[in-house]
């Protein structure tokens, strides 16, 4: 009979978890909340991927565990199931949880001051909705950067990080972004710049037998790309109605949404034509001539 209380009491604990990731990945998708876990290989391309080594068995904060490996889909930060395929497993270690009888340990990344789940999932998820505070588990650290900053959240921690290793590589110091993978798209900008034959780096590859080095690269793609576009923002005075993001910010969002803005355009007229479309209109006054 406890075993059946227990099963019952385990699904409808997994049911009322359910509801509230569910209720809570709507709202943080209205409201722009910072609610998801975090993909662990999403933040090894913005930082690069370090040296990895073994750490062993670690007590660790059940808090400072922020992202997975791979099911960064099925859970939510705060390890709140999103997939009821996940019940009958989740609901048995719940029972096993129940009765104190010991459980696999789980296996964590851990990149700086934050930890990503390579296995172990359910168990972080059981075990963090029953309110413990810590966690065993077996750790692997990524090395990365020695830089110290303090950091609100792991958006913004993560964030510090892919700016210092964007100005360790480029030099450029006057672009700001304010959202975690911003400064590597930058990053594939200008590799795009120097590897495609882009009409605004012909001059540079004239010069350089067709191989563009980094550092040219970089420098001709701020004069030639960059700076125009940002001075029409600039000039074009949108900023004003964005306080809360930078430059750079709009510039990405313009480069990201180009294809769409094109299609949501009818027409855009060239130079000549506006030329002619601002001609004064010619005999469209309706007269008694005309009728």
């Amino acid at each position: 009979m406890s075993e059946i209380f227990r099963s019952v009491e385990s699904n409808r604990e997994f049911d009322s978890l359910y509801r509230k990731g569910f209720f809570k990945k709507i709202l943080g998708t209205l409201k722009n909340h910072k609610n998801r876990l975090l993909p662990l290989n999403q933040i090894k391309e913005i930082i690069g991927t370090g040296e990895e080594h073994h750490l062993g068995v670690k007590t660790v904060k059940v808090d400072k565990i922020i992202g997975s490996e791979n099911r960064f889909e099925d859970f939510d930060r705060a390890f709140l199931p999103l997939n009821r395929f996940n019940r009958r497993k989740w609901t048995n270690i719940r029972s096993y949880y129940e009765q104190h009888e010991s459980l696999p340990i789980i296996s964590l990344y851990k990149i700086g001051d934050y930890y990503f789940v390579r296995d172990g999932h359910n168990r972080v998820s059981v075990a963090k909705n029953s309110g413990q505070l810590y966690i065993d588990a077996e750790v692997i650290e990524i090395n990365i950067p020695k830089i110290h900053f303090n950091s609100s959240s792991p958006e913004n921690y993560f964030l510090a990080l892919e700016e210092h290793v964007f100005r360790e590589k480029t030099g450029l110091q006057n672009i700001r972004v304010t959202l975690p993978g911003g400064y590597r798209e930058i990053m594939k900008l200008i590799q795009c710049f120097q590897c495609s034959e882009c009409p605004n780096n012909q001059m540079a590859r004239e010069q350089c037998s067709n191989k563009i080095s980094w550092e040219i690269a970089v420098q001709q793609w701020y004069q030639n790309c960059y700076s125009p576009a940002i001075e029409k923002i600039e000039k074009s005075g949108i900023m004003n109605q964005f306080k809360n993001r930078t430059l750079t910010d709009l510039y990405l969002w313009f480069l990201f949404n180009a294809e769409a803005l094109r299609k949501a355009a009818c027409f855009i007229p060239s130079q000549s034509h506006r030329k002619v479309i601002r001609k004064k209109p010619q005999n469209f006054i309706f007269t008694k001539h005309n009728l």
